[in-house]
Protein backbone atom coordinates (compact mmCIF):
# COMPACT_ATOMS: atom_id res chain seq x y z
CA UNK A 1 0.00 0.00 0.00
CA UNK A 2 1.56 3.19 -1.01
CA UNK A 3 0.77 6.68 0.28
CA UNK A 4 0.66 9.90 -1.64
CA UNK A 5 0.19 13.25 0.53
CA UNK A 6 -0.04 16.24 -1.87
CA UNK A 7 0.63 19.52 -0.88
CA UNK A 8 -0.91 19.42 2.28
CA UNK A 9 -1.54 22.88 4.35
CA UNK A 10 -2.67 22.64 8.10
CA UNK A 11 -2.99 25.38 10.53
CA UNK A 12 -4.23 25.34 14.21
CA UNK A 13 -5.10 28.87 14.82
CA UNK A 14 -2.44 31.50 13.51
CA UNK A 15 0.14 28.27 13.77
CA UNK A 16 1.09 26.80 10.28
CA UNK A 17 1.60 22.99 11.29
CA UNK A 18 2.36 22.44 7.72
CA UNK A 19 2.76 24.14 4.58
CA UNK A 20 2.30 22.75 1.29
CA UNK A 21 3.80 19.17 1.91
CA UNK A 22 4.26 16.43 -0.67
CA UNK A 23 5.22 13.18 0.26
CA UNK A 24 5.29 9.52 -1.51
CA UNK A 25 5.75 6.76 0.98
CA UNK A 26 6.23 3.42 -1.32
CA UNK A 27 4.79 0.10 -0.63
CA UNK A 28 6.37 -1.82 1.94
CA UNK A 29 8.43 0.63 2.78
CA UNK A 30 9.16 1.47 6.34
CA UNK A 31 9.74 5.31 6.50
CA UNK A 32 10.85 7.81 9.29
CA UNK A 33 9.48 11.53 9.48
CA UNK A 34 12.66 12.81 11.53
CA UNK A 35 12.94 16.56 13.33
CA UNK A 36 12.41 18.51 15.83
CA UNK A 37 9.45 19.29 18.14
CA UNK A 38 6.81 21.75 16.30
CA UNK A 39 8.06 20.49 12.94
CA UNK A 40 4.96 19.07 11.73
CA UNK A 41 5.77 15.19 11.62
CA UNK A 42 2.88 14.34 14.09
CA UNK A 43 0.47 16.12 12.35
CA UNK A 44 1.05 14.69 8.61
CA UNK A 45 1.20 11.33 10.43
CA UNK A 46 -2.12 12.09 12.39
CA UNK A 47 -3.50 13.29 8.69
CA UNK A 48 -2.82 10.56 6.94
CA UNK A 49 -4.63 8.37 9.95
CA UNK A 50 -7.69 10.63 9.47
CA UNK A 51 -7.20 12.09 13.11
CA UNK A 52 -6.78 14.98 11.54
CA UNK A 53 -7.64 16.59 8.57
CA UNK A 54 -5.87 19.17 6.85
CA UNK A 55 -6.91 22.73 5.28
CA UNK A 56 -5.66 22.05 1.68
CA UNK A 57 -4.48 19.52 -0.24
CA UNK A 58 -5.16 15.26 -0.70
CA UNK A 59 -4.07 11.57 0.90
CA UNK A 60 -4.25 9.07 -1.70
CA UNK A 61 -3.36 5.28 -0.89
CA UNK A 62 -2.76 3.14 -3.67
CA UNK A 63 -4.01 5.82 -5.88
CA UNK A 64 -7.75 6.20 -4.20
CA UNK A 65 -8.64 9.19 -2.52
CA UNK A 66 -8.92 8.68 1.50
CA UNK A 67 -8.79 12.59 2.06
CA UNK A 68 -12.05 12.67 3.33
CA UNK A 69 -12.46 9.05 4.20
CA UNK A 70 -13.24 8.23 8.07
CA UNK A 71 -10.90 6.32 10.14
CA UNK A 72 -11.94 3.01 10.59
CA UNK A 73 -12.47 2.80 6.41
CA UNK A 74 -8.87 3.75 6.03
CA UNK A 75 -7.60 0.35 7.26
CA UNK A 76 -4.79 1.92 9.44
CA UNK A 77 -3.34 0.46 12.38
CA UNK A 78 -1.91 3.50 14.99
CA UNK A 79 0.39 3.06 17.67
CA UNK A 80 0.74 5.57 20.02
CA UNK A 81 3.91 6.67 22.60
CA UNK A 82 2.31 5.99 25.56
CA UNK A 83 0.81 2.64 24.80
CA UNK A 84 -2.92 3.62 25.20
CA UNK A 85 -3.61 -0.17 26.20
CA UNK A 86 -6.91 -1.19 28.30
CA UNK A 87 -5.95 -1.29 31.54
CA UNK A 88 -8.82 -3.81 32.91
CA UNK A 89 -8.09 -6.44 29.68
CA UNK A 90 -5.06 -8.90 29.40
CA UNK A 91 -2.56 -8.56 27.09
CA UNK A 92 -4.46 -11.62 24.78
CA UNK A 93 -7.27 -9.11 25.51
CA UNK A 94 -5.93 -6.27 24.67
CA UNK A 95 -4.38 -7.56 21.32
CA UNK A 96 -8.02 -9.52 20.43
CA UNK A 97 -10.32 -6.14 20.78
CA UNK A 98 -9.89 -4.34 17.28
CA UNK A 99 -11.04 -7.95 15.55
CA UNK A 100 -14.24 -8.29 18.93
CA UNK A 101 -15.58 -4.92 17.84
CA UNK A 102 -15.70 -5.73 14.14
CA UNK A 103 -19.67 -5.57 12.49
CA UNK A 104 -20.94 -9.29 12.81
CA UNK A 105 -20.59 -9.98 9.21
CA UNK A 106 -16.90 -8.81 8.95
CA UNK A 107 -15.52 -10.35 12.85
CA UNK A 108 -13.46 -13.53 12.70
CA UNK A 109 -14.94 -16.50 14.33
CA UNK A 110 -13.62 -16.74 18.26
CA UNK A 111 -11.38 -20.30 17.29
CA UNK A 112 -9.61 -17.74 14.22
CA UNK A 113 -9.54 -14.80 16.45
CA UNK A 114 -7.70 -16.97 19.13
CA UNK A 115 -5.32 -18.56 16.69
CA UNK A 116 -4.86 -14.93 14.77
CA UNK A 117 -3.78 -13.07 18.66
CA UNK A 118 -1.54 -16.24 19.01
CA UNK A 119 -0.14 -15.72 16.25
CA UNK A 120 0.62 -12.16 16.63
CA UNK A 121 1.86 -12.91 20.13
CA UNK A 122 4.95 -15.16 18.96
CA UNK A 123 5.39 -12.24 16.57
CA UNK A 124 6.31 -10.07 19.54
CA UNK A 125 7.44 -12.45 21.49
CA UNK A 126 4.99 -11.81 24.28
CA UNK A 127 2.54 -15.49 23.89
CA UNK A 128 4.16 -16.32 27.28
CA UNK A 129 2.37 -13.28 28.46
CA UNK A 130 -1.08 -13.39 26.75
CA UNK A 131 -2.57 -13.56 30.78
CA UNK A 132 -0.82 -10.86 32.39
CA UNK A 133 -2.64 -7.39 32.98
CA UNK A 134 -0.42 -4.32 31.20
CA UNK A 135 0.41 -3.15 35.05
CA UNK A 136 2.62 -6.46 35.34
CA UNK A 137 4.93 -5.45 31.77
CA UNK A 138 7.75 -3.84 31.37
CA UNK A 139 7.40 -0.74 29.22
CA UNK A 140 9.11 -2.66 25.95
CA UNK A 141 6.78 -5.65 26.89
CA UNK A 142 3.37 -3.00 26.80
CA UNK A 143 5.29 -1.58 23.63
CA UNK A 144 5.21 -4.17 21.69
CA UNK A 145 1.18 -5.79 23.06
CA UNK A 146 0.37 -2.05 21.19
CA UNK A 147 2.03 -3.04 18.19
CA UNK A 148 0.20 -6.44 18.00
CA UNK A 149 -3.38 -5.16 18.97
CA UNK A 150 -2.97 -2.51 15.63
CA UNK A 151 -1.47 -5.36 13.70
CA UNK A 152 -4.30 -7.94 14.34
CA UNK A 153 -6.70 -6.25 12.42
CA UNK A 154 -4.36 -6.71 9.09
CA UNK A 155 -4.01 -2.89 8.27
CA UNK A 156 -2.81 -1.96 5.24
CA UNK A 157 -0.75 0.61 6.70
CA UNK A 158 0.92 1.20 10.17
CA UNK A 159 1.79 4.50 11.93
CA UNK A 160 3.42 5.36 14.75
CA UNK A 161 3.68 8.41 16.88
CA UNK A 162 7.17 8.27 18.59
CA UNK A 163 7.06 4.67 19.80
CA UNK A 164 9.61 4.38 21.75
CA UNK A 165 9.71 7.51 22.87
CA UNK A 166 8.93 7.31 26.91
CA UNK A 167 11.03 4.07 27.28
CA UNK A 168 14.98 4.29 28.78
CA UNK A 169 17.80 4.51 25.94
CA UNK A 170 18.84 0.89 26.34
CA UNK A 171 15.12 -0.36 25.90
CA UNK A 172 14.82 1.98 22.82
CA UNK A 173 17.93 0.37 21.16
CA UNK A 174 16.76 -3.49 21.47
CA UNK A 175 13.09 -2.56 20.37
CA UNK A 176 14.08 -0.24 17.42
CA UNK A 177 16.35 -3.39 16.14
CA UNK A 178 13.17 -5.31 16.95
CA UNK A 179 10.97 -3.26 15.01
CA UNK A 180 13.47 -3.15 11.97
CA UNK A 181 13.76 -7.25 12.10
CA UNK A 182 9.70 -7.36 12.24
CA UNK A 183 9.04 -5.31 9.52
CA UNK A 184 11.66 -7.25 7.54
CA UNK A 185 9.18 -10.28 8.14
CA UNK A 186 5.78 -8.54 7.54
CA UNK A 187 6.38 -5.42 4.95
CA UNK A 188 3.46 -3.55 5.87
CA UNK A 189 3.89 -0.17 4.80
CA UNK A 190 4.91 1.87 8.23
CA UNK A 191 5.40 4.99 8.43
CA UNK A 192 7.07 5.90 12.30
CA UNK A 193 7.56 9.59 13.61
CA UNK A 194 10.68 10.73 16.02
CA UNK A 195 13.32 13.23 16.81
CA UNK A 196 15.78 10.89 17.34
CA UNK A 197 18.57 10.76 14.98
CA UNK A 198 20.40 7.55 16.09
CA UNK A 199 16.31 5.24 15.67
CA UNK A 200 15.62 7.23 12.12
CA UNK A 201 19.15 6.09 10.57
CA UNK A 202 19.44 2.91 11.89
CA UNK A 203 15.44 1.25 11.21
CA UNK A 204 13.92 3.20 8.20
CA UNK A 205 14.27 2.41 4.48
CA UNK A 206 13.81 6.13 4.21
CA UNK A 207 14.27 9.23 6.19
CA UNK A 208 11.99 12.82 5.65
CA UNK A 209 13.89 15.52 7.34
CA UNK A 210 11.00 17.88 8.35
CA UNK A 211 11.67 21.62 10.00
CA UNK A 212 9.45 24.85 10.24
CA UNK A 213 6.13 22.98 8.60
CA UNK A 214 8.47 21.76 5.37
CA UNK A 215 10.06 19.15 4.20
CA UNK A 216 13.94 19.52 4.26
CA UNK A 217 15.15 16.23 2.52
CA UNK A 218 14.16 12.88 1.55
CA UNK A 219 16.55 9.92 1.29
CA UNK A 220 18.03 6.54 2.63
CA UNK A 221 19.74 6.95 5.95
CA UNK A 222 22.95 6.85 3.98
CA UNK A 223 21.98 9.49 1.69
CA UNK A 224 21.36 12.14 4.04
CA UNK A 225 24.28 11.49 6.06
CA UNK A 226 26.99 11.67 3.32
CA UNK A 227 24.95 14.18 1.25
CA UNK A 228 23.30 16.51 2.89
CA UNK A 229 21.48 19.12 1.13
CA UNK A 230 21.09 21.96 3.34
CA UNK A 231 23.41 23.31 6.71
CA UNK A 232 19.92 22.43 8.67
CA UNK A 233 20.11 18.83 7.59
CA UNK A 234 23.55 18.58 8.02
CA UNK A 235 23.63 20.33 11.62
CA UNK A 236 20.27 18.06 12.18
CA UNK A 237 22.26 14.44 11.83
CA UNK A 238 24.87 15.13 13.71
CA UNK A 239 27.41 17.05 15.46
CA UNK A 240 29.39 20.02 13.48
CA UNK A 241 32.12 21.95 13.36
CA UNK A 242 32.85 25.46 11.68
CA UNK A 243 36.73 25.99 10.40
CA UNK A 244 37.42 28.88 8.18
CA UNK A 245 38.63 27.67 5.00
CA UNK A 246 39.79 30.35 1.90
CA UNK A 247 37.49 32.68 3.12
CA UNK A 248 34.52 30.75 3.94
CA UNK A 249 33.15 28.36 6.29
CA UNK A 250 33.22 24.86 5.78
CA UNK A 251 31.06 22.50 7.94
CA UNK A 252 33.33 19.32 9.30
CA UNK A 253 32.15 16.50 11.24
CA UNK A 254 33.75 15.88 14.71
CA UNK A 255 35.00 12.49 13.82
CA UNK A 256 35.73 13.75 10.65
CA UNK A 257 38.26 16.08 12.24
CA UNK A 258 41.75 14.71 12.71
CA UNK A 259 44.30 16.24 15.38
CA UNK A 260 48.39 16.03 14.72
CA UNK A 261 51.71 18.04 16.92
CA UNK A 262 52.59 19.11 13.52
CA UNK A 263 50.41 20.65 10.69
CA UNK A 264 50.28 18.76 7.97
CA UNK A 265 49.31 21.27 5.40
CA UNK A 266 48.66 24.79 4.52
CA UNK A 267 44.93 24.84 5.76
CA UNK A 268 45.40 23.14 8.81
CA UNK A 269 44.30 25.49 11.88
CA UNK A 270 46.43 25.65 15.01
CA UNK A 271 44.07 24.58 18.34
CA UNK A 272 44.35 24.29 21.91
CA UNK A 273 42.86 21.74 23.52
CA UNK A 274 39.79 23.02 25.75
CA UNK A 275 38.68 19.62 27.70
CA UNK A 276 38.33 15.66 26.73
CA UNK A 277 35.95 12.98 27.83
CA UNK A 278 36.68 9.95 27.81
CA UNK A 279 33.13 7.71 26.44
CA UNK A 280 34.14 4.20 26.11
CA UNK A 281 35.85 3.46 22.99
CA UNK A 282 35.59 7.19 21.79
CA UNK A 283 37.62 10.45 23.14
CA UNK A 284 35.98 13.43 22.84
CA UNK A 285 37.94 16.56 22.89
CA UNK A 286 36.84 20.07 23.22
CA UNK A 287 39.16 22.62 21.66
CA UNK A 288 39.46 26.13 20.64
CA UNK A 289 40.73 27.85 17.49
CA UNK A 290 43.45 29.91 17.91
CA UNK A 291 42.49 32.68 15.33
CA UNK A 292 39.27 33.80 16.49
CA UNK A 293 38.50 31.79 19.47
CA UNK A 294 35.89 29.10 17.77
CA UNK A 295 34.97 26.35 19.62
CA UNK A 296 35.21 23.14 18.37
CA UNK A 297 35.18 19.46 18.69
CA UNK A 298 36.84 16.19 17.80
CA UNK A 299 36.13 12.88 18.44
CA UNK A 300 39.17 10.29 18.27
CA UNK A 301 38.77 6.32 18.77
CA UNK A 302 40.68 5.88 22.34
CA UNK A 303 43.54 3.91 21.20
CA UNK A 304 44.64 6.31 18.91
CA UNK A 305 44.78 9.53 21.97
CA UNK A 306 47.90 9.43 24.20
CA UNK A 307 46.21 10.22 27.29
CA UNK A 308 49.71 11.59 28.88
CA UNK A 309 50.88 14.40 25.94
CA UNK A 310 47.23 15.16 25.24
CA UNK A 311 45.85 17.21 27.77
CA UNK A 312 44.09 20.20 28.12
CA UNK A 313 46.01 23.72 27.08
CA UNK A 314 48.11 21.60 25.07
CA UNK A 315 48.30 23.53 21.14
CA UNK A 316 47.63 21.20 18.14
CA UNK A 317 46.77 20.87 14.68
CA UNK A 318 43.33 20.25 13.16
CA UNK A 319 43.16 18.97 10.05
CA UNK A 320 39.23 18.34 8.45
CA UNK A 321 39.68 14.88 6.36
CA UNK A 322 35.98 15.81 4.90
CA UNK A 323 34.04 18.80 5.08
CA UNK A 324 31.32 20.23 3.14
CA UNK A 325 30.81 23.83 1.54
CA UNK A 326 27.32 25.15 1.12
CA UNK A 327 28.79 28.06 -0.94
CA UNK A 328 30.06 25.53 -3.41
CA UNK A 329 28.63 24.58 -6.59
CA UNK A 330 30.35 20.50 -5.46
CA UNK A 331 29.18 21.37 -1.38
CA UNK A 332 31.71 17.62 -0.96
CA UNK A 333 34.99 18.49 -0.31
CA UNK A 334 37.40 16.08 0.50
CA UNK A 335 40.83 16.99 2.90
CA UNK A 336 43.41 16.74 -0.80
CA UNK A 337 41.30 19.44 -2.15
CA UNK A 338 40.87 21.96 0.46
Amino acid sequence: MSIHAQNITKTFGNFKALDDISLTVPDGKLVALLGPSGSGKTTLLRIIAGLEHADVGQILMDGEDTTHAPVKERQVGFVFQHYALFRHMNVFDNVAFGLRVKKRGDRPLKEEIADRVHELLNLVQLDVQAKRMPHQLSGGQRQRVALARALAVQPRVLLLDEPFGALDAKVRKELRRWLRKLHEEIHVTSVFVTHDVDEALEVADEVVVMNHARIEQVGSPAELYEHPENPFVYNFLGGVNLLPVDGNRVHVRPHDLGLFDEPRGLQDLPADITGIHVVGPVVRVELRLKSDGSPLEAELPSRDFNREEWVAGKRVYVHPRKSINYGDADPLVEAGNL
